[in-house]
């Protein structure tokens, strides 16, 4: 989490950056401020003058996962129809049609990925 903080201070003054960590803090999971750690970076490059509340609604909209296939799995399951539940049955142990369908949202933009040894953090644009 130093990080978020490391990155408000190079675009904002102490006081500012400290104040909106507090909110942050108050108003998001901490694991939902891990994830941002993770994007904060990309944030500020697309967007230098990125307002404190996109920021607040980034980290909101931002999950953590072991792996692609039980991000997709869960995201499927979400629509609790029996489509979705069919799509993430057809998911598990599938790593072909996990690829396929993750590389697919990922061409639509409707999500942005970080991917490390036993993480997977998802940004759900």
């Amino acid at each position: 989490m130093d990080k978020v903080r490391e990155t408000f201070y190079m675009h904002w003054s102490k006081e500012k950056s400290d104040k909106f960590y507090e909110t942050l803090e108050s108003s998001v999971l901490s694991y939902k401020i891990e994830c941002l750690e993770k994007f904060i970076e990309d944030i500020f490059e697309e967007n230098p003058q990125v307002k404190r509340d996109e920021i607040l609604r980034y980290a909101k909209n931002m999950d953590a996962f072991t792996d692609a296939e039980e991000f997709l799995v869960d995201f499927f399951k979400s629509t609790r129809t029996p489509e979705g539940d069919a799509v993430a049955a057809r998911l598990e142990d599938n790593p072909d049609e996990v690829e396929r369908l993750l590389n697919g949202l990922l061409a639509s933009t409707k999500i942005r990925v970080k991917e490390n040894e036993n993480e997977f953090i998802v940004w759900y644009v």
